[in-house]
């Protein structure tokens, strides 16, 4: 890997308030600015750095000259140019960086190194541009960053989604985009943005961010990678408070994030792993340092390392994953009791929900030593047609809902699950009326919406048997009070439920998991999650 560093501006804010020494030469966390940018490139394994500096300071050359000279196997590329712009400097940078992917920065750019490692790791992987975001606004002018809700990569267990446009201004932006603001880091393939680049200075523009517009115009794949919090420094205040959250951080408290395994995420993978990386941006946001695993490795990291962590925010559902951690005892976000009993047993929902008096449609489980047949038992026949529903410890399969309208084909279904040892088998009478979706999260969000509206489903045929949406009015406060019943019933805190309104307003749930994707309300929901967290540690306290 490749990097480039632009430290060519003069700094005019900082020697205004006081602060006299050239801008990459300012102190923070007892390095120089481009000294600690140019470490912890050399600890993501630097191939080479190339910094173009101001030539009205010499003592930046000077500086960069001496920090080549005392690292004798680091290619270290040195142009020392006054530029007009941001852009110029890095047209300047490209005739001496080498072909390939090239880590482009800010000298001023202030990140915590373990999510700057991170992102260097994935832009080896991904194809096209990778460009940093963040939800923090620091800068006085920031470059608000438009980032597709629908198109979105996954690269090593982390989603980024496509990058539509940059805007000068968050109200020139749609709804319909996630609205970040653009961090200063970015990941280019020199093939393709240099082109775009000599065609800018063709054009006689400047500015990077309209070299960023420029990429977008020209089709360059560029995907967005969340960090936390990125700084930059302009003002003396902005240093002193870089300088408090970098010491902060090597005090603060350390959550563990667990992404769920893909077995368990058919053709959701991408969200579900979306919204845990969202809620780590926010914790990140409030101080915390959270560090992210996927559950193959969770299972794997040993009973020691893991105990070091507050607390365990997770999606997981294998059987191991969850007895480990209940095992482990550690403080966990969802509590691994309540996803066993949500995630591992269709029955057993079904019966604590009727318990706690909550309305589910009719249904039959299948015991290993039943002979009971639908076409022989008319009290079976009842719940046709209907659906055959089951839970395997595997992972989630587009067959584990099916349809059927006859004794026999009930008959055959459940017979043949039998025979691949799929013991937990319920079959429930469909029920009549409007689907809706619902999200919760402790202690007070709840969000309803219709998947027919939104273009939501998971496997794109559970709606087609219900008939043509009729906005059934219902009592919005009764689906509440049914969401805070599910949560006591099962202990659980961040949670889904399917709910159909049927015509007469009477409100029946048919099915409930553990963390949903909240693919449509991403943003809101991440932000619940995260202030569930917030208060749960402080309540530990």
């Amino acid at each position: 890997m490749h990097y480039a560093i632009i430290a060519a501006g003069e700094g005019s804010r900082l020697r205004d308030e006081g602060i006299l020494l050239p801008k990459p030469l300012v102190p923070i966390g007892g390095q120089a600015m481009v000294d600690r940018l140019m470490d912890i490139m050399i600890r993501c394994g630097a191939e080479s750095i190339s910094v173009i500096c101001n030539s009205q300071m010499p003592q930046v050359r000077e500086h960069l000259v001496s920090y080549r000279d005392s690292h004798p196997g680091l290619v270290l590329n040195l142009i020392v140019e006054s530029t007009p712009s941001s852009m110029h400097s890095l047209a300047r940078l490209s005739e001496v960086i080498p072909e390939g992917k090239v880590c482009v920065t800010t000298v001023d750019t202030i990140f915590h190194e373990r999510e700057f490692a991170a992102f260097v790791q994935a832009f080896e992987r991904c194809q096209g541009g990778l460009f940093a975001v963040t939800p923090f606004v620091d800068d006085e002018r920031p470059l608000w960053v438009a980032c597709s809700k629908e198109g979105e990569e996954r690269i090593g267990g982390r989603v980024c989604p496509v990058i539509e446009g940059f805007f000068d201004n968050e109200a020139e932006m749609s709804d319909d985009v996630w609205h970040f603001v653009s961090g200063g880091i970015y990941g280019l393939e020199t093939a393709t943005a240099w082109l775009v680049l000599r065609q800018c200075l063709a054009e006689g523009q400047s500015r990077m961010r309209n070299f960023q517009r420029a990429l977008v115009r020209a089709g360059v794949p560029l995907l967005a990678y969340l960090f936390g919090k990125i700084m930059d420094i302009d003002h003396a205040d902005d240093l002193r408070q870089a300088e408090a959250w970098l010491d902060e951080a090597r005090r603060t408290r350390t959550i563990l994030a667990v992404h769920r395994a893909p077995e368990f995420s058919p053709n959701l993978a991408v969200s579900d792993a979306a919204i845990l990386q969202l809620v780590s941006s926010k914790l990140e946001v409030e101080g915390f340092r959270v560090e992210e695993m996927d559950e193959d490795t969770f299972d794997q990291v040993p009973d020691d390392e893991l105990r070091r962590y507050e607390l365990v925010v997770h999606m997981m559902r294998r059987m191991s994953s969850l007895l480990k951690l209940q095992r482990l005892g550690l403080p966990a976000i969802n509590a691994p009791q309540a996803v066993l009993t949500v995630a591992k047993s269709r029955e057993m929902t079904l019966e604590l929900l009727q318990q706690a008096g909550i309305a589910v449609p009719q249904w039959w489980a299948y015991e290993e030593s039943d002979d009971q047949m639908f076409q022989c038992e008319p009290q079976l026949q009842q719940l046709l047609p209907g659906w055959v529903k089951v839970m395997r410890e595997g992972g989630i399969r587009h067959d584990d809902v099916t349809w059927v309208e006859t004794p026999l084909q009930t008959d055959a279904r459940v017979m043949e699950l039998a025979s691949q040892r799929v013991l937990d088998i319920v079959v429930t009478r469909h029920v009549e009326g409007d689907l809706l979706k619902v999200y919760a999260v402790r202690p007070d969000f709840v969000y309803a919406f219709y998947p027919q509206e939104m273009n939501y489903t998971k496997f794109g045929t559970a709606e087609q048997h219900n008939t043509a949406l009729a906005h059934i009015a219902y009592n919005d406060e009764e689906l509440r009070a049914i969401a805070w019943d599910i949560a006591r019933t099962f202990g659980i805190e961040i949670f889904g439920f399917d709910v159909v309104i049927e015509p007469d307003g009477h409100i029946v749930v048919i099915d409930v998991n553990d963390w949903p994707s909240f693919s449509a309300y991403r943003e809101k929901g991440a932000s619940a999650i995260a202030s569930l967290i917030v208060q749960s540690l402080a309540k530990a306290d």
